[in-house]
């Protein structure tokens, strides 16, 4: 097998391209046993793997695993299992410790089999076992993985390939002393071009973990979902003093740099190690697949292009955004490669599509790593509130970067799937707010590139086309147009549906919290622009002696209504998740809202529910709902 990062001059430190290629390319597995016809013991001699001791379960089944397990990127065959083991449990390799003695190399089949178990038997490994039985009474798959030190105790391993399509699978992992893993379940993709007739899935954006419980994430895990897409802000890098974080005194987070936001790699991994911890969030991971793609504060605010956090510096960070990359890598369990001999934008690429069956292809975007700074300046009301400007238009400026929108449109004109599924991080229809543009950090500050995904949609005559959104902790369904002046001959060419945040501050609660002068730890929109939207909706109300929360945000729906007439149904007062379940006659969203953040436990309420006909872009709301 080709190493995926040797260099023209071939000049890679052996040990560093074993590493690279083993860990970093995403798939560290030593096969050594499973059912049917040796999918994976033809790997290794079925004598050696007769001769290998497996791992035998000791301790109750959590302990030595503080994160549980996640499970991601399913494939037809496969997908991609992830745990992290306590360091003071057990002890993994380093980097420089990997070699032909611990890894076999594919391309040599009888290589190294003697040292390979002697390795096992060190204890450095974790034993992997994938079952259809809950109770793993019948294994499809065991195997061994390096427990990866030096990268956080981490162990990924991708089955992609070795599994059966459309089953559920259970899997867990044992220590060579004992300690066994929460049980994880995860659903195959159907065959490529399989007669599918439904798929149900869900997807949340925003989680912040310092402003609320996750409760939202326990309601989602008991759906019933072949998977779910998470459309970015998994994690909040601004954690480290009080004036980012909520009034949950459990829910506070320390940075290793002592800094009030992430800049280091601890830093970046305290909050994946912290954000899994979460009893909810660890629930819907040990039930359902994960697909998931970035936003802005995996790295930091409103980033662009070439590594700037115009919040925190205007000049480039490389080094900073690299780290930030290794430990999304190191943590989410996504079939993608990095390469940290690489430069920052060069080092991963996490745009990538999924098939399920002849019915929806899964396309997963990457609007952060490659986008042109904002059009109009990067000071807030430069990006937020403004009237915009004519770099807003600019075919210079880009949001997917060119590979990526080549690439993206590709995916769009060759789908054979009746319904194209865009995992897609910013709101991509207009908002405007008494004239002004309210988000330039969105679609609207690239609209020359959205235009061109427009046209391509209506040359090739593509239809079913649904953008599933996050980021702006509001809960919208809107149709996409070609354009959005007001013209009787626009063309509708497909629907957005936007989820609401897990915790992080709705448009109510951030403009409750600048009245009454209470720290916002992850508005949609900085303190200072809510402060200009609240001046701007009081010169609407001059006649009222009282202005609350509630008052100005009665005023907003009200005028996104008369100022966007595609956005159809708008509420920024909820926390929760949504729900899209696609049949060959229609696809039905339905969006659901928790009572509360601040306890531990909530109930789950129905916000909305509406549907999307087969070949038609538009939306058809449930007599339930309300527009606004």
């Amino acid at each position: 097998m080709r190493d995926k990062f040797e260099d023209s001059n071939g000049d890679y430190d052996q040990d560093r391209r074993k590493f690279l290629k083993y860990f970093l390319a995403g798939s560290a597995v030593v096969a050594v046993e499973a059912s049917g016809a040796g999918r994976l013991t033809g790997i290794l001699s079925r004598a050696h793997a007769a001769e290998t001791s497996p791992y035998v379960p000791v301790y109750q089944a959590g302990e030595g695993f503080p994160q549980a397990v996640l499970s991601g990127d399913p494939t037809e065959s496969g997908a991609m299992i992830w745990t992290r083991v306590d360091p003071v449990k057990e002890t993994g390799y380093t980097d420089n410790q990997i070699g032909e003695n611990v890894i076999y190399w594919l391309e040599k089949e009888n290589a190294g089999n003697e040292n390979l178990s002697a390795a096992i038997e060190a204890g450095n490994f974790v034993m992997f076992e994938v079952s259809r039985q809950e109770d793993f009474s019948n294994l499809d798959a065991r195997g061994f993985s390096p427990i990866w030190k030096e990268h956080d105790q981490v162990v990924r391993v991708d089955l992609d390939g070795f599994l059966e399509s459309s089953e559920i699978y259970y899997y867990r992992f044992i220590t060579k002393n004992g300690y066994v893993s929460q049980t994880g379940r995860f659903q195959t993709l159907p065959k490529n071009q399989a007669d599918i007739q439904r798929v149900k899935l869900g997807y949340v954006s925003c989680q912040d973990y310092t402003n609320g419980h996750f409760t939202a994430l326990g309601h989602l895990a008991d759906e019933d979902l072949a998977f779910f897409l998470h459309v970015g802000d998994y994690i909040y890098e601004s954690v480290g003093d009080a004036a980012y974080q909520g009034n949950l005194a459990s829910r506070k987070i320390d940075l290793p740099s002592g800094q009030p936001k992430a800049s280091s790699l601890e830093d970046y991994r305290t909050l994946y190690k912290k954000y899994r911890t979460d009893p909810n969030l660890q629930k819907l991971h040990s039930r359902h697949a994960m697909i998931a793609t970035w936003d802005d504060h995996e790295f930091a605010n409103d980033t662009y292009y070439p590594a700037v956090a115009p919040d925190d510096d205007p000049n480039s960070n490389p080094e900073r955004r690299l780290v930030a990359n290794q430990a999304w890598y190191e943590y989410m369990p996504a079939r993608v490669p990095f390469n940290p001999e690489k430069n920052f934008e060069e080092s991963i690429r996490i745009y990538r599509s999924f098939t399920y069956g002849n019915l929806a292809k899964i396309i997963m975007t990457d609007q952060r790593l490659y986008r042109s700074s904002h059009p109009c300046g990067e000071e807030t009301l430069d990006r937020y509130l403004t009237r915009g400007c004519e770099n807003v238009s600019s075919s210079e400026r880009t949001m997917l970067g060119a590979s990526q929108l080549d690439w993206f449109l590709n995916e769009l004109k060759t789908s054979n799937q009746q319904w194209k599924l865009w995992g897609n991080e910013v709101q991509l229809t207009q908002l405007k707010i008494l004239g002004k543009l309210a988000n330039l950090d969105a679609w609207d500050g690239y609209t020359y590139e959205r235009d061109v995904i427009a046209k391509t949609i209506t040359d090739n005559g593509i239809s079913n086309l649904i953008a599933l959104t996050g980021d702006f902790h509001t809960f919208e369904a809107s149709v996409m147009r070609d354009n959005y002046g007001l013209f009787k001959d626009e063309k509708q060419i497909g629907v957005e549906l936007m989820v609401g945040s897990v915790t992080s501050s709705n448009l109510r609660e951030s403009i409750r919290n600048i009245l009454n002068k209470i720290p916002d730890p992850s508005s949609p929109m900085p303190a200072n622009a809510i402060s200009e939207l609240i001046s701007l909706l009081r010169t609407k109300l001059t006649d009222l002696s009282t202005i609350t929360a509630e008052v100005l945000f009665k005023e907003l729906q009200n005028i996104v209504k008369i100022e966007n007439p595609w956005i159809k149904l708008f509420d920024s007062t909820a926390h929760g998740y949504a729900v899209l379940e696609v049949t060959k006659e229609k696809s039905m969203w339905t969006a659901y809202k928790v009572d509360n953040i601040e306890k531990e436990t909530s109930k789950k309420e129905l916000l909305w529910q509406c549907e999307v006909p087969n070949g038609k872009a538009e939306l058809v709301i449930h007599e339930n709902n309300s527009l606004f």
